[in-house]
């Protein structure tokens, strides 16, 4: 467990965690922009509103990239399920192909006069067409392979980016029940009503 200590909008905390200590530290800073950012453009919100509207902006954001990387599963997912279909349709073509090889081979053996010279003409030609349009489909299968890595890395960073999302929202939590005890804390000393009762 690392405890690490933080600056957050001026105050220092103390942050425990399994993660390493760079990582502690990048929750803090993105907290710490957060809520500045908020309270630079509204002075006169209270720390506990600022922290609140910081922790719903980390959550907003937590949830965008969470269906960013369900956009990019799905995206994944059929982009898997295309590439199965090429590669099926590869074997079979490569197949097909094999047996037309080995019949022009036939072919070519059996031929001794022009009346065969047609038919293994077409049988070229058929040939010709599916070595042209498997290598197609390899080309294809080869780009979808090449952008379902990319997905898959994308989506890898995704993950990463909503897990620290998370601790950004469990830290704002800490930092919100802190400062409603410091409030707490506060209003009970400048009560006019206990500091008479005091008195009394």
């Amino acid at each position: 467990m690392n405890i690490v200590t933080v600056r957050i909008n001026g105050v220092e905390y103390n942050l425990k965690g399994n993660e390493k200590e760079e990582y502690l530290h990048k929750v803090a800073s993105y907290v710490d922009k957060k809520l500045k950012n908020i309270t630079d453009n509204n002075s006169k919100l209270s720390t506990s509103s600022a922290a609140i509207l910081t922790a719903i902006n980390a959550v907003d954001d937590m949830l965008k990239k969470d269906e960013e990387i369900q956009q990019l599963l799905d995206k994944i997912n059929k982009m898997e399920e295309k590439e199965s279909n090429l590669i099926k349709k590869m074997k079979e073509l490569n197949s097909k192909a094999i047996q037309l090889e080995s019949y022009n081979e036939e072919l070519k053996k059996k031929t001794q006069g022009s009346q065969h010279e047609e038919t293994l003409k077409a049988k070229e030609a058929e040939l010709n067409s599916i070595t042209k349009e498997r290598d197609i489909l390899q080309e294809a299968c080869k780009k979808y392979l090449q952008e379902n890595n990319v997905l898959k890395s994308e989506c890898k960073e995704y993950k990463f980016q909503v897990q620290s999302a998370k601790y950004k929202v469990m830290d704002l939590q800490h930092r919100l029940i802190e400062t409603q005890v410091q409030l707490a804390k506060e209003k009970k000393q400048n009560s006019p009503m206990l500091n008479m009762e005091k008195k009394l």
